[in-house]
């Protein structure tokens, strides 16, 4: 008769050995996720109303910047309207709010172009070109450009360049 078909003996019975669960816990401390703290392509995420808290975060970090740089670190009564605003608003205003930053604020400009990955950076710097001498100054001037028409001119100039 073939041994797989004979009664299990002792020496037939696989040995099972076990591994204390102390084994798998780490011994130190979890590393943070670089790419959640910085992420990589930062317009292409504050397109995506999902982004919200990391649009809202650099709005106020860049309100900030320019408090401390044009204003010698004085808040003003439209710099504490414009935080009041990025703290309440919607994700269409916020944007928004984003785009009008990122033609004024170097930091956030810098910030921005750092998260460009190599293949993206040449569609940023044609967007914040397109940004500063068209978009920007109609949504300034013509008052039938909704806040929603902008975030849509900029998203269609960043695809298309």
């Amino acid at each position: 008769m073939p041994t797989t078909c004979a009664a299990p003996t002792v020496s037939m019975v696989p040995t099972v050995s076990t591994v204390p669960a102390a084994h798998f816990v780490p011994r130190h401390a979890p590393k943070k996720d670089p790419a959640r703290e910085n992420p990589r392509d930062l317009v292409e995420r504050a397109f995506n109303s999902t982004h919200a808290a990391l649009v809202r975060r650099l709005v106020l970090q860049s309100i900030a910047s320019i408090e401390s740089v044009v204003f010698q670190r004085a808040e003003t009564a439209e710099t504490r309207q414009l935080k009041r605003t990025a703290a309440a608003a919607d994700h269409t205003v916020l944007l928004a709010i984003f785009l009008c930053l990122l033609n004024v604020d170097p930091g956030l400009k810098e910030a921005v172009m750092l998260s460009a990955t190599t293949q993206n950076k040449h569609k940023l710097v044609g967007m914040l070109q397109h940004l500063r001498h068209t978009l920007v100054v109609d949504f300034f001037t013509d008052e039938g450009v909704s806040p929603a028409s902008f975030n849509h001119a900029c998203e269609d100039l960043y695809i298309v360049s």
